[in-house]
């Protein structure tokens, strides 16, 4: 798109040479007309002949006044026109020190201390501007400043159609409203409808953050932003990368396109996705299509818990616990909805959808929940985790709770865990303990140095494990409603089967790759940080020249005496 803008202002500098053609029957048409001097005389030049006009002169050539303080006329219909030099056509005003006025192709090159063309609300200052009457096109080099009521625009070169109300920047183009301050290597203002299109690298800088982009559009009156070719946007907590994507500012909302990406520092996470929508003013964000997570302790390399699911969501609300002492004055919380599953290298899971909250580090799992953790399946109805210090600390496995753990592959031996109520508790991320409360159950297979003993299967209101080194040590029955020991000779796996028990390898995550192929892109905020912001210099030179040209008037106090 960087080809269209460049194509775009060297067709604008050609409609001032070659907009209509030069031929014998649009002479009489081309002819300069000589309304109005004070004096005139004829001169003679070597063998050419030409006219001196001189005081209050007045020309007038394409449906275009143009005045001035003296003028010189040749044979080919050009002119010279020196002082106070005056060019109007319809709403566009020019003035300037000196023009040099081409006739047959419609093109005056107007220059001066500091040149300045009006139409209507909008301004363009520069000290080298040429135009053409037929077209109504204008055309700056060396530096020039567009500013209406509403934005101040500069290049190094640029064109302005009076006609199309548009002007074209190009060259170290920056720009700045109340709102934004802005750096392109090309940029279109229609300056009647605020609307700006870049068409290269293009960096934006407001109080709220920055974006960068190679190509979009700024609808001012919407406040809104249209970016594509590598979309990003950070404010002080966030980031976000896309390749296109819509934000309205003064809404605080962002919608955003394939290759997504957002990195909040604050909640330790980021998501990864094709569809996002952010509303930065109700702090919330969901993100769709093959979307996954990333929750991390430090740093996203780190200690990574992945997690999919059809749609993920962030939001963060006012805490109003005021019994709660927590330095965080919002609850934030995340949400995975239908198809969920996530990979750790300690734990691993899947059900139907989560939500986690993180001021009190708790993580619910709903609808036909499944946990892995090391050789241990943990199934039940509904699941409860709780972290301490960004580990697995507790897990509540409420209604039809069932741990499994596989014994011996070849004969198919599991040992089982089945209760109303489970409750088991981590250390590191390795269980230690499990707490079973309502009509506990068991099946365990017994061994003397990795020899297979015998099986114990027995039942109890309350059943009580300790674990070390991934062994249960110890098992205490409170209320034992039956006990039986089977030898090995007598194991009949079926009927040493729980009611319930479902052994689920086969949709065991195995690696972060089996959530999400797609790669974090590491943060810009330090290098973004340090670009450096528009400084305007254009602009300052033009004042200066406006300063030194009309010096402001020195205010003498009144003497009183």
């Amino acid at each position: 798109m960087g080809k269209v803008a460049s194509s775009a202002l060297r067709y604008c500098a050609a409609l001032l040479i070659a907009c209509t053609a030069a031929t014998s029957t649009l002479a009489e048409k081309r002819k300069v007309e000589i309304r109005h001097a004070d004096f005139w005389r004829s001169l003679k030049r070597g063998d050419e002949m030409l006219n001196r006009l001189i005081g209050n002169v007045q020309l007038f050539h394409n449906e275009t006044t143009m005045t001035c303080d003296s003028a010189y006329l040749y044979p080919d219909n050009r002119f010279e026109a020196f002082g106070r030099v005056v060019v109007n056509k319809d709403t566009t005003w020019l003035f300037g020190d000196y023009m040099d006025y081409e006739s047959n192709s419609d093109v005056g090159k107007v220059r001066g201390r500091l040149v300045t063309l009006l139409d209507g609300k909008t301004r363009l200052r520069t000290q080298f501007l040429d135009f053409n009457t037929e077209s109504n096109t204008a055309f700056f080099f060396n530096g020039g400043v567009i500013d209406n009521e509403q934005n101040l625009l500069e290049s190094r070169q640029g064109c302005y159609y009076s006609n199309q109300k548009l002007a074209i920047f190009n060259d170290k183009v920056e720009m700045k409203n109340e709102e934004h301050r802005i750096k392109s290597d090309s940029l279109h203002y229609l300056t009647e409808q605020d609307v700006a299109t870049f068409f290269k690298q293009t960096r934006i800088w407001h109080e709220d953050g920055f974006l960068s982009f190679l190509q979009g559009y700024y609808d001012k009156a919407n406040d809104h932003f249209f970016m594509a070719g590598h979309a990003y946007m950070m404010n002080d907590k966030q980031e976000g990368w896309s390749d296109s994507a819509h934000y309205y500012r003064a809404q605080k909302e962002a919608e955003m396109f394939y290759n997504v990406q957002l990195y909040d520092s604050s909640q330790h996470a980021i998501a990864l996705g094709d569809y996002a929508k952010v509303y930065e003013a109700r702090d919330l964000a969901y993100m769709t299509s093959e979307p996954a997570g990333l929750l991390f302790s430090d740093k996203p390399e780190d200690d990574t818990l992945f997690i999919k699911a059809d749609t993920l969501l962030v939001r963060r609300i006012a805490n109003t616990d005021t019994t709660t002492l927590a330095a965080d004055s919002t609850r934030k919380y995340f949400h995975a909805f239908f198809g969920v599953e996530f990979y750790h290298p300690d734990i691993q899971g899947a059900c139907d959808s989560l939500a986690y909250n993180a001021i009190d580090s708790l993580g619910e799992m709903f609808y036909n929940p499944i946990l892995w953790n090391k050789e241990n399946q943990l199934t039940a109805d509904k699941m409860e985790i709780y972290q301490k210090n960004n580990r697995l600390h507790r897990l509540d496995m409420i209604d039809a709770g069932f741990i499994a753990s596989l014994d011996d592959s070849l004969k198919a031996y599991y040992n089982q865990v089945k209760g109303k109520l489970i409750v088991s508790h981590f250390d590191q991320n390795e269980l230690y303990k499990v707490d079973v409360f309502g009509s506990g159950q068991t099946v365990y297979y017994l061994r003397d140095s990795l020899k297979l003993t015998g099986t114990l299967n027995a039942s109890s209101v309350d059943i009580f494990f300790y674990i070390k080194n991934r062994t249960i040590q110890k098992i205490s029955y409170v209320s034992q409603t039956d006990s039986k020991l089977v030898p090995p000779k007598d194991i009949d796996v079926k009927e040493l089967t729980l009611k319930g028990f479902s052994w689920q390898q086969d949709r065991r995550p195995k690696s972060r790759y089996d959530i999400t192929r797609r790669s974090v892109k590491p943060s810009l905020r330090q290098l973004s940080l340090g670009i450096e912001q528009p400084k305007y210099a254009i602009t300052e030179h033009i004042e200066k020249i406006k300063n030194a040209f009309f010096p402001p008037p020195v205010l003498v106090p009144f003497n009183q005496n």
